[in-house]
């Protein structure tokens, strides 16, 4: 009996960390806090998020990228957002056809990213993305992302320098 109870509790904790492999949930659009059954790291994260230009006219395009540091820290998961403050703003653009990102919907379409359900052989080290401010924002922003290595060692706050938005 007790052997069927460590299968049992195995299957729910695998089905934890593989609960949302296909993607961030709505629910972590505010806090951008995973649902795993693991808490956070605390420690550095080893990416970095990077901006075409310091400066962007609202409508207009800019690119953003994030990257890991070291050739062994890839990106398996991925939430990425542009914040006024602690509300997602603008919309990103993802290719029909990426094989690793699509559009999360936290409030507006397009005001957010996230992995998709993926090979890990198709995780990445590097990743970029289109993000257009809305017409008429005046104001500084900074993209916000939760990164995650695997299901069990991820970074939530991962940020960018700030990029100003002006008409």
């Amino acid at each position: 009996m007790k052997m069927w109870s460590v299968i049992a509790l195995a299957l729910v904790a695998a089905a934890c960390v593989e609960g949302y492999s296909s993607g961030a949930p709505s629910e972590s659009c505010v806090d951008m806090v995973p649902q795993h059954p693991v808490p956070p790291r605390k420690t550095a994260p080893p990416y970095t998020i990077t901006t075409s230009t310091k400066t962007v006219k609202a409508g207009q395009p800019m690119e953003v990228v994030i990257s890991g540091k070291a050739p062994s820290d890839t990106i398996r998961g991925l939430l990425l957002q542009a914040r006024d403050g602690d509300k997602p703003i603008g919309t990103f653009t993802v290719a029909p056809n990426d094989e690793f990102a699509q559009l999360l919907n936290c409030g507006t379409p397009g005001n957010a990213v996230t992995h998709k359900k993926h090979d890990e052989k198709l995780d990445k080290q590097t990743v970029a993305f289109t993000w257009t401010p809305p017409a008429g924002f005046n104001g500084e922003i900074k993209f916000r992302a939760t990164i995650a290595l695997n299901g069990a060692v991820f970074w939530v706050g991962v940020e960018s320098a700030p990029v100003k938005v002006t008409n």
